[in-house]
């Protein structure tokens, strides 16, 4: 994998966005937060209607991120085979993906995150999903997109040839993002209103 990195000033942006839109999310009600995760679950599963991939990848939320759970069950029983980040010997400094069996069947790995308790798959097997869910904190309506910040993801989706969804809230939705060299777009991004189809403009 490249070994390139953003330089120090798009860094800093990212670092200083990311503590703006987390500190956002935090402040959101419960109450707002739920009916938000509903309406986004109902929002991507219409838009795959009954044409489920047959393997997607996704990830576990956590905190005041947009819920996956729900999405990971309602795909998992539409017959999807679904992955999820896992750790290989002992880090999460090599991508690894385990297939769902189920919340009674993970277990906490590395750093106290949640991972399927099965065997670990390599990197590559994201290849094979027809759907990729990203998690993130925000979105441009050209498909960029601003990661969570611990960079498994910008190791992991050269990978990827299936459709890159990203899940958000309305207002993460922005006009533009501070991008590096690793970033990759998305195609598409879900939040509870809407699902946007990004365009890339020309190139």
């Amino acid at each position: 994998m490249s070994e390139q990195r953003d330089d120090p000033a798009t860094a800093a942006a990212k670092r200083a966005l990311r503590v703006t839109i987390r500190q956002r999310r935090a402040a959101r009600s419960a109450t707002a937060r739920a009916a938000g995760d509903a309406a986004r679950t109902d929002r991507l599963l219409a838009a795959v209607g009954s044409t489920t991939p047959a393997t997607v990848a996704a990830y576990l939320s956590s905190g005041s991120e947009p819920d996956s759970t729900e999405l990971i069950d309602r795909l998992s029983a539409a017959g999807a085979e679904v992955l999820l980040p896992a750790s290989a010997g002992g880090t999460w400094a090599e991508p690894a993906w385990a297939r769902w069996e189920g919340p009674d069947r993970l277990r906490e790995g590395p750093l106290g995150i949640l991972e399927p308790e099965g065997a670990a798959l390599p990197g590559a097997a994201l290849a094979r999903a027809g759907l990729v869910l990203c998690p993130g904190l925000a979105g441009t309506p050209r498909g960029e997109r601003l990661g969570r910040g611990g960079g498994w993801y910008d190791r992991v989706l050269p990978w990827a040839t299936g459709r890159l969804l990203l899940l958000l809230n309305d207002d993460e939705v922005i006009a533009s993002l501070p991008t590096g060299p690793l970033d990759r777009r998305v195609d598409a991004i879900v939040t509870p209103s809407r699902l946007l189809v990004c365009d890339p403009g020309p190139s």
